[in-house]
């Protein structure tokens, strides 16, 4: 079985190929629409039952629309598991085309339990990037008011104007991208049945529909686990058992599930006592929070699975 590995960064492709113990098949291609064109002709020309790629930022956006629309087998592999599998497989070197002939390696080792990544529908395409933008507005906001302050401190009066007026900037373009995503949610069924529960304010509700691919909506141990929340343990022979998160998922999901569990703890009875016997076994008060954002997705998972359920029996699609 041929399988290919897909190694993206700003100005190159490259490709390589790899079945059986036959010599692998290498390629680079611009990082163009040109470049992205001879890709997908040598592709179609190879075909490959699989095309492995690992997330690179923005550039690799480009091409992973590109091949899905044309029915390619993508596989969109975790930088956690593709680590792992460069140690197992002792790996010393990091270089691009090293990188994509790792990526078909895994490609072909793990063939049978790879998962075909699915273009999501335009509105969550933009509902995540606003979500993103969204953050870094808030991030730039915070770091014009600590500004502020030292100009303050400084008593630099024209620097201080010239922040007062890029904060009022900032601010209207947060009101605006919030809008924009308030209107999104609106349009989607899925964030009315999240915001039901103590604990899902919009922005969470934005970062799970954004950020949690959909084919995982619903299913809440798969989603517990590509955000992160669950536990890995590691013990060996007499050595004492440690567990920590595996923080394999998305960071910013993460973020914001532990401050929806902030919340909840303060207005959802169930969710203060879970808290509270947690903290009563001598977890820390991070770990008991992590624990009530683990419960919390799973909840708003299983809320989406009773609606779709719903309307599976209603006869709905």
């Amino acid at each position: 079985m041929l399988c290919a590995g897909m190694d993206v960064s700003n100005p190159h492709l490259d490709l390589a190929l790899v079945s059986g113990t036959a010599k692998p098949i290498r390629h680079r291609f611009p990082n163009t629409p040109e470049g992205r064109q001879a890709l997908l002709a040598a592709l179609a020309h190879l075909r490959p039952a699989w095309v492995a790629l690992e997330p690179t930022g923005a550039y690799h956006l480009p091409l992973l629309k590109l091949l899905a629309e044309k029915g390619l087998q993508v596989a969109l592999v975790n930088p956690y598991h593709l680590a792992a599998f460069r140690r197992a497989a002792g790996e010393r070197h990091k270089t691009d085309r090293q990188d994509a002939l790792l990526l078909a390696h895994y490609a072909r080792v793990y063939r049978e339990s790879l998962r075909a990544y699915t273009l999501p529908p335009e509105a969550l395409q933009e509902l995540r990037a606003l979500v993103g933008y969204r953050e870094d507005l808030a991030g730039r906001e915070q770091a014009i008011l600590n500004q502020m302050e030292a100009a303050e401190w400084a008593g630099s009066k024209e620097v201080l104007a010239l922040l007062q007026r890029e904060l009022a900037c900032v601010k209207g373009l947060l009101g605006e991208v919030e809008a924009r995503i308030q209107a999104l949610l609106a349009a989607l069924p899925e964030a009315e049945v999240r915001m039901g529960l103590p604990g899902v304010g919009p922005q969470v509700a934005a970062a799970v529909l954004a950020l949690l691919p959909p084919e995982l909506w619903g299913r809440a141990k798969r989603a517990a686990s590509y955000a992160g929340l669950i536990p890995e343990r590691e013990e060996s022979g007499k050595s004492v058992a440690r567990s920590r998160l595996s923080k394999k998922g998305p960071p910013l999901l993460r973020r914001k599930l532990y401050m929806g569990a902030l919340v909840a703890v303060r207005h959802d009875p169930e969710m203060r006592a879970f808290y509270q016997r947690l903290l009563s076994r001598g977890k820390t008060k991070k770990q008991a929070l992590v624990a009530v954002a683990h419960k919390l997705l799973r909840r708003m998972m299983g809320r989406l699975r009773e609606y779709y359920a719903g309307r599976l029996a209603q006869g709905v699609a």
